[in-house]
């Protein structure tokens, strides 16, 4: 069921569509807008992010929509240069209207987000830890991910502990399931990633499974794209939008890899009032989250480890690992075990960037780990010898 968003014109009480609201504007924006605004100052929301120059949504004349192409104050971009965030988009910013009062000129501030999808810029160096901004403000996390040879349930993991870390609902999309035998296969290995991640099945050119994602567009609510190039974000988003508003690409067929189709991120209004956040496919998936987010994206490593008769256990030699004694029986799978102590250590590198007293720490508790883990090797070719 969608609602329609209604305020009182103070003209004659009566009720109008206020499409601004439709787009996610609520009172608690509302309510950051007017701490900050000045006099010719108006909300608007971030569409598109390009060189520089960012696309707009404002309220315009009449109360009706309006589209502007604006850029960032000085003030905003020397604000950006000692710690704070140019706009992306998703965002809500406060907009300098031009001299003639018809159209947004410049963007001001950026209002409080709720949600952002952060990653360590691509490229980062081991002593800097750049944040990227993926996007922002956005209810849940669409992680596209095409059933063929590029399946990869280790880099789901990781989209999935991003949204966690953003604090928006994952929910894995599976595509191009025409294509394979056994779709419901693909189904079960990305519902055992968590009990708390969503999983659903769509052939986006034949429209099948598409309902299945109608709990999260609903009016007003944004949802964020996310998937390696070629998975087929663009065909779904045009498959959800009933027309071509994004343009698509086929998968190369020498080595299955998908070309760059969209190749900056833009928020598109779907007919259902929802919000859909394209953006271009990643080739690198640089974790930028804390230890909540990686304990919630991997409940289930995390449970097995509390078991464990040691606190420090470091899941190798040590005698009553219950980690250990899951793994042998086949309860936890041993690539979901290594997805999670990589992106463990990576977790680690973060804390340790921040404090150095965690760093030496880290290395402590690493050295103690890797040792037991020769243990565990060497125990495992000794029992492996023996049965020969």
């Amino acid at each position: 069921m969608y609602y329609i968003h209604v305020e009182f014109s103070d003209a004659d009480g009566a009720p109008r569509r206020d499409e601004l609201r439709d787009f996610g504007f609520d009172q608690g924006f509302l309510r950051d807008y007017l701490e900050v605004a000045l006099p010719g100052e108006i909300p608007a929301r971030v569409v598109e992010v390009q060189r520089g120059r960012y696309g707009i949504m404002f309220r315009g004349e009449g109360g009706k929509l309006a589209e502007s192409d604006v850029v960032a104050s000085g003030h905003l971009i020397h604000e950006t240069a000692v710690g704070s965030s140019l706009p992306t988009v998703g965002d809500w910013v406060v907009a300098r209207l031009s001299d003639d009062g018809r159209q947004a000129a410049s963007i001001k501030g950026v209002l409080p987000r709720r949600s952002a999808f952060m990653r360590r810029a691509s490229g980062d160096k081991a002593d800097r830890v750049n944040a990227q901004v993926l996007a922002a403000n956005v209810d849940a996390a669409f992680i596209v991910a095409a059933a063929d040879a590029r399946w990869s349930p280790r880099r789901i993991e990781r989209y999935v502990t991003l949204a966690y870390e953003a604090g928006v609902a994952p929910v894995v999309v599976i595509t191009k399931t025409d294509l394979v035998d056994c779709p419901g296969d693909y189904l079960a290995e990305a519902q055992a990633l968590g009990p708390g991640v969503s999983a659903v099945l769509v052939c986006a050119p034949n429209g099948q499974g598409l309902e299945n994602l109608d709990p999260w567009l609903t009016i007003g609510k944004t949802v964020v794209l996310l998937g390696s190039s070629g998975a087929g974000k663009s065909t779904l988003l045009n498959a959800l939008a009933g027309s071509e508003i994004a343009a698509t690409k086929a998968v190369r067929s020498d080595d299955d890899r998908g070309r760059h189709t969209t190749t900056h991120r833009e928020l598109y209004r779907l007919p259902s009032g929802a919000l859909v956040i394209d953006s271009p496919g990643l080739r690198e998936i640089q974790i930028l989250a804390g230890e909540a987010a990686l304990a919630e994206a991997f409940a289930d490593v995390e449970a097995f480890a509390a078991s464990c008769r040691f606190r420090d256990c470091g899941h190798g030699a040590e005698p009553g690992c219950a980690v250990r004694a899951a793994l042998e029986k086949g309860e936890l799978d041993h690539g979901r075990f290594n997805g999670w102590r990589k992106l463990q250590r990576e977790v680690a590198f973060l804390a340790a960037r921040e404090d150095p007293r965690v760093a030496a720490e880290q290395a402590h508790r690493w050295k103690t780990i890797n040792k037991s883990m020769r243990g565990y090797t060497k125990e495992r070719r000794s029992i492996q010898g023996k049965s020969r």
